[in-house]
């Protein structure tokens, strides 16, 4: 038995010592990184909070405890309870103080630490901030909705809670000392005790009266009528109910306390009666009758006003100012039309970046060796030889599973970090049908011109558990071609010195006891953890939402994971829930949102920037006013801003809503004529679904809805590119007939938080709508030209499939144009490569291995000589291949003799090092180069337009007399 306690004991004392090894090392890791007044502010509201409610509690019940003794009858009047009684007495003894002190204590703990979880609802409410938005129906500012509601109604609650175990507690304390017999013969309650209990239930019918008045500002977000927040019935019937409920609840107060100079309970019991038939009759009934019988059979008109509060408060909620464009889409699209957008057709995406497509294909070329990993492809725009370019990123990260070795050195003291980044133009690609790689490799091979200084990835997605640098074990830095290890010493700042005490503290939290006993830490090594990038903001930033998607951008040498931060509430007054993905960062209910935060994490020091980049935002000021020393004083630098992109979850949610909120006609947004939804995917088999409506949760967006993608373009009307992120809708009465989905509107965004028509909706205005993706992908379908490259494709070698990628929709002027890259993989490996583009224009389908051929291949096109004809130059000997020519972009003289000297100049290398097939496939390159710019020119000329570029002669000369020998 002996051993058996010891045991038990030394295993609780060990679960508290992990709890108090993961308590320190949390505030080492804050110490770490400079903010221990986050660790400090969070957790000591939580502890204040904690002793306040459990100080309150206590003092409430232990204080009505020593009143029931004082009150206790001197002589307890025998009765057949007594029995019981002298038990209770004999048991307890001289005891009696200490355990009304232990069970106060005891039930204080427990109505009171869980108040600590409202840590975040206290600190909004103590650093409020005003909207300067006045709700309609009780004209208060917003704010008071926003910061003060939640914390006075989990206050009440929590008092009205309080109080009623206190009054259970005091009875039953009161009936141990014998003021209290339910089988006397007489006098049942001593006037004492009657008083007693009398002041107790008018303080708590004091309290519901505070919980009525805040329960009339509850109808703001009331979900009863066809719109959320406060409709018809909610203000006619449930408002008077709540607030005669109130008075009644006074009335009670009274009753209670007149109660204590009259014999008997006949007044509060009348009192509670009809209280409580008012709160079910008033409060429940009546209003679910009324709504019924009276609302609903001309609810369009009686809820009119208040469908119009629901759509004003919608859009300033989600953002959504909106700048609403007309398009009448023209099939009149010509060739000055195709020049004066050369820098949009040259950006259209042909590789699409999910894990389907470059997903797989940029690990199967680029992770190199099985201890790195590509899991996530993400979309920029850079400089690239002096153009903006769309390009598709990914990070080279650790994979910790593919170490060589799986001992707990090389897992945690050799193989420390990631290496460089991957990155190819999203137009681009090889003659294999490869993405175009301009940035490659281990070590790095830079042919964009990025200088990237600092490649090592310590930080990235989907990192867990921890590494230690500067020990006596040297870090793997990369492994070169010849299989031989390069080392380096970790230079950045991040990570907990681990001296004795600390090692054991990080023992103990991560069960792992090499950390304590290893030779090879000494006390200048450092561990870092939280080395997941969103994993990293949440632990520094808990009261914000971060985006589903961090991406990596190469600023000043350094890769940076940018990361945007939201702040979310589900208080504000009228406003529609948000309808949300099943997948991203903006999860659970709200009818609020802001992008305010960037965060920026370095990737190699882990250091985090978080950057107010909405001053408009009350929420992101009163957590700057709680927390003045986590975000950045600084703004962040234009290089950094220039990677900056509107934020996809929040653009999700706005597009879901916009769908419906696009009206501001309260008649139209109730009978839905004019609602849009979403256009479906064309890649899924999904169906336009109904919104799911789980309780407690956020209702869905449909299934299987085109996801934003990005495009860098120059905008209808507008000749500067911008980096946008586009949707298109469909009627939503469209459902799954083909034949209704056509194409309503289309919404971009625009990543400049400073530009007030960063928001922009394109609704279509002919009276003959053109299809809409669904169409499009259906009609691309039945044309034979991309039918049968099914059977081209699919059928070689008996083992190939074909892979239909994005449809895109892209505005050109005021004309559309839908692209669509088609791949093959093999099934062997499973490695998808571009074979096809297919263009469709007005009804006519163009198909082409570029852009440049799907758009000559439609028949009004086909005399277009100023589009791109090559797909691209062959790879560079030994590596990846060189960068190519967009095989969207409409290409230049100037630029054509500028890539064919560039490949001379490769060739002479290539012949000097003795690689003729390196130096043959150059020359090949430059010779086609030099025929597509004389072809150019040439056509330019016949057709009385001057190219958009002139080539200097010299450079015409050289390069064609190199190409000829």
């Amino acid at each position: 038995m002996v051993l058996i306690t010891l045991a038990v004991t030394l295993f609780v004392l060990f679960l508290s010592l992990r709890s108090i090894a993961s308590v320190y090392t949390d505030y080492l890791w804050f110490d770490s990184m400079n903010q221990t007044g986050v660790w400090r502010g969070v957790l000591g509201t939580k502890i204040a909070m904690a002793v306040v409610f459990v100080a309150v509690f206590f003092a409430l019940l232990r204080g009505n405890l020593a009143i029931a003794d004082r009150l206790a009858p001197r002589f307890r009047p025998a009765g057949p309870e007594e029995e019981l009684v002298e038990r209770y007495h004999a048991a307890v003894g001289g005891r009696v103080g200490l355990v009304r002190t232990g069970v106060s204590l005891l039930l204080a703990i427990i109505a009171g630490v869980p108040a600590m979880d409202r840590w975040s609802d206290w600190l909004l409410f103590r650093n409020h901030q005003t909207f300067g938005v006045q709700d309609p129906q009780f004209h208060k500012d917003v704010g008071f909705f926003v910061f003060q509601m939640p914390f006075l109604t989990f206050l009440v609650q929590w008092a009205f809670a309080a109080l009623l175990i206190v009054l259970i507690v005091t009875a039953a304390e009161h009936y141990l000392n014998g003021g209290i017999r339910a089988q006397a013969p007489v006098q049942r309650v001593t006037p004492q005790v009657k008083a007693h209990l009398s002041v107790l239930l008018a303080l708590l019918a004091l309290v519901k009266l505070a919980g009525y008045w805040l329960q009339q500002f509850d109808l703001t977000t009331s979900t009863r009528g066809t719109v959320d927040g406060a409709t018809y019935t909610d203000v006619h019937y449930q408002l008077p109910a709540v607030r005669l409920l109130a008075l009644i609840s006074v009335a009670a107060a009274v009753l209670f306390l007149v109660n204590i100079r009259r014999r008997g309970w006949v007044l509060p019991v009348l009192g509670l009666g009809l209280w409580a038939f008012v709160a079910v009759v008033a409060g429940s009934i009546l209003p679910a009758f009324m709504q019924k019988v009276s609302v609903e059979p001309s609810e369009s008109s009686k809820e009119r006003p208040y469908i119009t509060n629901n759509i004003e408060a919608t859009r300033a909620a989600f953002g959504l100012a909106v700048n609403t464009n007309d398009f009448a889409a023209s099939s009149a699209l010509s060739t000055p039309d195709l020049q004066k957008n050369v820098a949009t057709l040259s950006n259209i995406r042909v590789w699409d970046p999910d894990s389907q497509i470059l997903g797989r294909t940029l690990p199967a070329l680029q992770s190199i060796r099985d201890q790195y990993a590509i899991s996530d492809v993400d979309v920029d725009r850079y400089n690239l030889k002096g153009a903006l370019t769309q390009v598709n990123i990914a990070a080279r990260e650790l994979n910790t599973p593919g170490v060589p070795q799986s001992s707990w050195e090389a897992t945690h003291l050799a193989y420390t970090h990631g290496y460089g980044v991957v990155m190819s133009p999203a137009s681009a690609q090889t003659d294999t049908g490869q993405p175009s790689l301009v940035i490659s490799d281990i070590p790095v091979v830079d042919r964009a011109g990025i200088t990237l200084t600092r490649p090592g990835i310590y930080f990235g997605e989907e990192l867990s558990g921890y590494v230690v640098v500067g020990s006596k074990r040297q870090e793997i830095d990369y492994t070169d071609t010849n299989g031989q290890n390069v080392f380096a010493a970790y230079q950045g700042q991040d990570g907990v010195k681990l001296g004795l005490l600390t090692r054991a503290a990080f023992a103990l939290r991560f069960g792992d006891l090499n950390l304590l006993i290893s030779g090879n830490i000494t006390p200048s090594s450092r561990i870092m953890i939280n080395r997941d990038v969103r994993a990293r903001v949440e632990a520094l930033a808990p009261f914000l939402s971060f985006d589903g998607d961090p991406y990596p951008a190469v600023v000043d040498g350094k890769i940076q994971w940018i990361i945007d931060g939201y702040t979310t509430s589900n208080r504000y007054p009228n406003s529609q829930r948000a309808l949300t993905d099943r997948t991203g960062g903006l999860t659970g209910r709200f009818n609020y949102v802001r992008n305010s935060v960037k965060a920026v994490v370095d990737a190699y020091d882990g250091t985090v920037s978080l950057y107010i980049v909405d001053e408009s935002d009350p929420i992101a000021r009163a957590y700057r006013s709680a927390f003045p020393s986590l975000f950045a004083k600084d703004a962040p630098s234009q290089a950094l801003k220039d990677h900056f992109r509107y934020p996809e979850d929040l653009f999700k949610v706005q597009t879901n809503m916009w769908g419906r909120y696009h009206t501001d006609n309260p008649d139209t947004f109730y009978n839905g004529s004019d609602a849009w939804v979403v256009a479906r995917d064309p890649g899924t088999q999904a169906s336009v679904l109904p919104t799911s409506t789980i309780p407690g949760q956020a209702p869905q967006a449909p299934a299987g809805s085109i996801p934003p993608y990005f495009q860098l373009m120059a905008l209808p009307g507008e000749t500067q590119q911008s980096f946008v992120l586009v949707r298109p809708f469909v009627p939503a009465n469209s459902g799954t007939d083909l034949n209704k989905q056509v194409l309503t509107s289309f919404m971009v965004a625009k990543p400049d938080p400073s530009d007030p028509g960063r928001l922009k909706s394109y609704v279509i205005t002919n009276a003959t709508k053109p299809p809409g993706p669904a169409q499009v992908a259906g009609n691309l379908q039945s044309k034979d030209k991309v039918s049968q490259l099914q059977t081209l494709f699919g059928g070689q070698n008996g083992g190939s499939d074909v892979v239909y990628g994005n449809l895109l929709l892209i505005p050109v002027d005021q004309s559309l144009l839908y692209v669509r890259p088609i791949y093959v993989q093999a099934s062997d490996n499973r490695i998808p490569k571009l074979t096809r583009i297919v263009a469709f224009f007005d009804g006519d389908v163009g198909v082409g291995t570029t852009l440049g051929e799907a758009l000559r291949d439609i028949p009004r096109f086909a005399k277009l000589a100023a589009l791109a004809g090559g797909a691209g130059s062959p790879g560079s000997p030994g590596g990846s291949p060189p960068p190519t020519t967009s095989p969207g972009a409409i290409e230049t003289v100037a630029q054509l003799l500028a890539d064919a000297e560039r490949d001379l100049t490769d060739a002479d290398a290539a012949l000097r090092a003795g690689d003729l097939a390196g130096y043959q496939a150059k020359v090949n390159s430059a010779k086609a180069k030099v025929q597509r710019a004389s072809a150019l020119a040439g056509a330019s000329s016949g057709s009385g337009s001057a190219p958009t570029t002139t080539a200097p002669a010299s450079t015409t000369t050289s390069s064609t007399e190199s190409a000829s020998a």
